[in-house]
């Protein structure tokens, strides 16, 4: 029978022969470094002749955030914890880490034991924090370290704010071509993320893929193959923020530019105002977006849309312009008019003082401006005036009449028909405040309106009709 004393000083036998096999860490780099080991080399060396298989170092990637994504200089910052694992079994032949129970743990960096050159292919800017090594008890080594690195990331604007980019990561042995190094994901994938992390403010991470391929360099017998693994992240803008305040700021203002349309045109500081304030509005907000972007060789979804816009409101500014010279000419037949009424009331008032009545013959001799008068009245040269002859004459100095307007002067002057004589023309003449009609009596058709109010008109459906389609075709077509 074996008495409980032997037993405990039999386990403490073993626990101390056990805890005194397994190396410290300290231990372990001195065995490795007068057993012969060479950190130098790989673990399928053989110092006999022909290697083993491949070293199989798998690696993954925590990222734990999404630092920046500058569109610009197209680049992705991310950090997080840059892990990789393999087997070296000389680890237990030089070290005897076979022996322990549990890992032993090297702070980094760690120079006595190989590790495998693996590097970022695409990364801009590297940065390494703090990290670890364990090593395991079946010679398997697990390497973790802190990094945030900057990585190139090409990218398309094309749909902008609609756009979704694929950023990737590309990691490889830089040395150590595929048959020597096999370089491959961990057994539950190459990335882990934070549960439900979904990317940044601006950006969706909306999906996360891999793969690992191998990348051939050089020609004839030095051809060689290269494993990677490439993590590719997929981010979708949030463009509530676009659509918000550049889209819905460019509709808003080309509206402004529409209302101004409705602006008396004789009011031109007015009109002025609001044609070009919208110009300016596009223009900044082109800058706007435009300054976030790198030099485009192309037009955007947004900045095609912000160029139609600016196209729309610099049309209001041309448009004005055209009414202002369309008003010009107005103007000029409407002194003409006033210049012939002068004429007529100072025939009248000369005839006041002689307290005489003029003849028709007076008239007629009165100045060659009557008879030139007469002619924009009288079109076909037959005799008597219809009533479209009257509205066009009148229409010829300036004064713009509906057809009904125009029988109100036939009524006053007693015309029968529809065809006014020579000489109720010139007894309208001898009054022409009398007959002329109603300013404000009868509604004018649109051809019947001075040319300037026609264009206005024109242009207001012209416009509001293409912003509509406009605006529908490009979020149709996003």
């Amino acid at each position: 029978m074996v008495h409980p004393p032997q037993l405990l000083l039999t386990a403490f036998l073993v626990t101390s022969g056990s805890l005194a096999a397994c190396p410290t860490a300290d231990g372990l780099l001195a065995s490795l470094a007068t057993n012969g080991y060479e950190p130098r080399t790989l673990p399928n060396h053989r110092t006999s002749g022909a290697n083993g298989p491949p070293v199989e170092v798998r690696i993954q990637l925590y990222l734990a955030a999404i630092v920046q994504v500058d569109q610009k200089q197209q680049l992705l910052s991310v950090e997080g914890y840059f892990r990789q694992e393999w087997s070296d079994e000389r680890l237990n032949s030089s070290a005897g880490v076979g022996d322990c129970e549990d890992a032993i743990t090297l702070d980094l960096p760690v120079r006595g034991v190989w590790q495998p050159d693996i590097y970022f292919d695409n990364s801009i800017r590297e940065w390494y924090g703090v990290g670890s090594m364990r090593i395991y008890p079946d010679a398997r080594v697990w390497r973790s370290v802190r990094f945030n690195h900057l990585m190139r990331c090409p990218m398309s604007f094309h749909r902008l704010p609609f756009d979704t980019q694929r950023c990737f990561i590309l990691i490889g042995s830089y040395s150590w071509e595929v048959s020597k190094v096999n370089t491959s994901a961990f057994s539950d994938g190459p990335v882990e993320m934070p549960e439900g992390y979904d990317g940044t403010i601006e950006w969706e991470l909306v999906e996360v893929t891999s793969e690992v391929t191998t990348e051939w360099f050089g020609t004839g017998i030095h051809r060689k193959g290269y494993k990677y693994v490439t993590i590719y992240l997929s981010l979708q803008r949030r463009s509530s923020n676009l659509i918000m305040f550049v889209f819905g700021t460019a509709i808003g203002f080309s509206l402004v530019a529409y209302v101004g349309l409705f602006i008396p045109k004789a009011a031109a500081p007015a009109r002025v105002a609001s044609s070009v304030i919208p110009v300016l509005i596009m223009l900044n907000l082109q800058n706007n977006v435009t300054n976030q972007l790198p030099a485009l060789s192309y037009l955007t979804w947004l900045t095609s849309f912000l160029v139609s816009m600016t196209l729309f409101t610099m049309s209001t500014v041309f448009e004005y312009g055209v009414v202002s010279v369309l008003m010009q000419v107005e103007a000029r037949k409407i002194r003409k008019f006033e210049a012939f009424k002068r004429l007529t009331a100072d025939a009248h008032k000369r005839a006041e003082e002689q307290e005489v009545s003029i003849s028709m013959e007076d008239i007629q001799k009165t100045d060659a401006a009557v008879a030139y008068v007469y002619k924009l009245f009288d079109s076909d040269g037959e005799s008597g005036l219809t009533l479209k002859e009257v509205q066009s004459g009148f229409k010829a100095l300036g004064q713009h009449f509906s057809l009904d307007q125009v029988k109100e002067t036939f009524v006053k002057l007693g015309v029968e028909g529809h065809r006014m004589k020579k000489e109720d023309f010139h007894r309208m003449l001898k009054d022409i405040d009398d007959y002329m009609p109603g300013k404000n009596a009868f509604k004018l058709t649109f051809w019947e309106r001075e040319p300037a109010d026609q264009v206005d008109i024109v242009f207001r459906w012209a416009f509001i009709i293409g912003l509509v389609l406009v605006t529908l075709l490009w979020i149709l077509f996003r």
